[in-house]
């Protein structure tokens, strides 16, 4: 069987599609890794949700392309949200690639990967695309094959849903991914099991909408899956990721809070703070609302996280509207921001609004949001020190001697990381004690407390 590499580009969702495609492979007997290097096919999961991603997608393919000949590397195969999106387009602008794979392919991937290595294959397009992702599959792969966990880190992300029904105007998600569905509660408690067995300790819920859990069955609301997460054996720690705030209610808050596993950390979708532009968006909320949400977690727990993205430049949006946004995250201590250009895309309803900003006017509210998120960044961790903090043990850098880990309030991959002297005999997946010494930005340097 040829040896793969996956190569996954964009969100937490596709790196745990990268991990189930992956042990679909692993099942079938391929050797399965994450490094080009050596490998006689590669695939490349991708992101189609704004130019930019796209762009580094057909970057990273051409790149691939070069090496295809010139070592054991002989196909190449894209998966993914712009497969779904565009696949007969690719097909044309990328000869360099041997197969297009849609979801409604994914349980045949290991098929194709084979014909692909064979130079078999008879058709370039497989699936159906635009037929969106069906999580029915997803369920049956877990139970068919566990996830290649790439690295084997003591966390993992566990999706809880598919698709989106909000109907943001800006937002490409349902092109691809389609309308929200819900895994079930078995299933998700299931594999939330099987990776606690694995060895994980932390567990990020992922979906496009996860206050939406459970909306569309009858299994109860998302607080019914929290409650029933809690009781795995064994897991230590969730985080909450991707929450609309329209979900975000004083319950919901109050639960987070007065939980033993549930991490004190809110990854609020809030896009932007002005009336009128979120309206034009499609979307719920306001500065007033969303500093009630604010300042109602960080009421009970002060230490609490909250993260945020914004979009600048959406079209209708003024000076005053992008000023307020900027005013709100420098004003909120927020602890991580994430903030990006308004990105035009064929088949959203925004893509024809009225009032369309110039790009070089978008991009300098966008740069001024940015300097003032890392000013409230570095401000907010600045306010830490001092603090003791739960940090899960991740790895140990033995040039520096210095350790690294998150607390509750850095989610992996997207936000920073703590750094902190100790004994050498830590273990990778243990929780420890860890006095904030110092900032450096909006990262946290500390020493472990001894006990």
């Amino acid at each position: 069987m040829p040896k793969v590499s996956i190569v996954t580009l964009g969100c937490p969702k596709n790196a745990i599609d990268s991990e189930g495609l992956g042990g679909m492979l692993a099942a079938a007997g391929h050797e399965v890794t994450e490094d080009p290097a050596g490998a006689e096919v590669v695939l490349v999961n991708t992101c189609g949700f704004i130019d930019p991603a796209r762009r580094e997608t057909v970057d990273e393919v051409l790149d691939l392309a070069e090496l295809k000949g010139s070592g054991p590397l002989n196909a190449l195969i894209m998966t993914g949200c712009l497969v779904a999106r565009s696949a007969d387009e690719l097909s044309d602008a990328l000869p360099e690639v041997d197969a297009l794979v849609d979801f409604a392919a994914y349980p045949r991937i290991a098929e194709i990967v084979a014909g692909a290595a064979e130079g078999s294959l008879t058709e370039r397009i497989f699936g159906d695309p635009g037929t969106r992702f069906d999580p029915a599959y997803w369920d049956a792969t877990i139970a068919a094959a566990p996830r290649v966990r790439f690295g084997r880190a003591p966390w993992a992300y566990l999706k809880i849903a598919e698709g989106c029904d909000r109907g943001c105007t800006f937002c490409a998600i349902p092109l691809m991914r389609g309308k929200f569905r819900s895994r079930s509660l078995d299933h998700i408690v299931a594999e939330a099991r099987q990776l606690v067995m694995s060895g994980v300790a932390e567990l990020s819920l992922v979906s496009q909408d996860s206050v939406m859990w459970g909306r569309d069955t009858d299994e109860g609301d998302f607080v019914t899956l929290l409650d029933a997460l809690e009781k795995v054996d064994g897991l230590q720690r969730m985080r909450l990721m991707y929450l609309h705030p329209q979900g975000v209610t004083n319950e919901f808050v109050e639960k987070i809070a007065g939980s033993d596993k549930i991490a004190s950390y809110l990854d609020l979708s809030l896009q932007h703070v002005s009336p009128s532009v979120l309206k034009a968006m499609g979307r719920w909320g306001g500065r007033a609302r969303f500093e009630a949400i604010i300042d109602k977690i960080r009421g009970i727990d002060p230490l609490a996280a909250v993260r945020s993205t914004f979009i600048l430049g959406f079209p209708g949006e003024t000076d005053d509207d992008a000023d307020e946004v900027a005013a709100f995250v420098s004003e909120n201590d927020l602890d991580w921001v994430g903030v990006f250009q308004y990105s035009r895309e064929e088949g959203t309803r925004s893509h024809d609004l009225d009032g369309q900003v110039p790009a070089n006017v978008a991009r300098e509210r966008t740069d001024v949001v940015t300097r003032a998120a890392e000013e409230t960044m570095a401000r907010r961790a600045g306010s830490l020190i001092g603090t003791r903090l739960d940090v899960l043990v991740e790895r140990l850098d033995l040039q520096d001697e210095m350790w690294t880990g998150r607390s509750h309030r850095e989610a992996p991959e997207v936000d920073g990381e703590i750094t902190f002297t100790g004994p050498r005999d830590l273990r990778v997946g243990e929780f420890v004690e860890v006095e904030i010494t110092s900032s450096d930005g909006a990262d946290l340097i500390g020493a472990l407390v001894q006990g």
